[in-house]
């Protein structure tokens, strides 16, 4: 059966995990997107004449490295987080990452045969604190 995860007002199913392996994810790049739902009004003739942003986010995608001693520990480490995982950055030099952020959909590996492999974790995070808190807050 498949785990079930939700995040905000909802319920999550499944356990945790912890891996314990040699593995060294080292980061490569980090691309940002400034993201938000924009409505329109329209006034009596069609034209737009309000516009109002709403869930205003940053969407990431941090690139690694994923390098073992050897390279059946770089394969072992390409391990998917959990749908919607939380994720918190501390110590980006770009102070926008230094947050919590949960794992979206896309994130990809690009395997090969030696020891080195390529990790591409998409995340996301809201502007607004209090949103983006009770984004990645568990209910219980």
């Amino acid at each position: 059966m498949a785990t079930l995860t939700k995040r905000g007002l909802a319920n999550v199913f499944g356990s945790k995990m912890v891996f314990d392996v040699i593995l060294y994810p080292v980061p490569q790049s980090a691309k940002s997107t400034h993201q938000f739902e924009e409505k329109k009004g329209k006034d009596y003739y069609g034209q737009d004449n309000a516009w109002v942003a709403l869930n205003e986010m940053i969407e990431g995608e941090i690139a690694l490295l994923l390098l073992g001693d050897t390279a059946a520990h770089a394969v072992a480490g390409a391990v998917f987080l959990a749908p919607l995982a939380v994720v918190t950055i501390s110590t980006a030099d770009q102070t926008l990452w230094n947050t919590t952020w949960e794992v979206v959909p896309g994130s990809n590996f690009d395997l090969k045969n030696d020891d080195i492999g390529n990790y591409n974790l998409r995340l996301r995070r809201y502007v607004d604190s209090t949103q983006n808190t009770l984004a990645a807050a568990t209910p219980t």
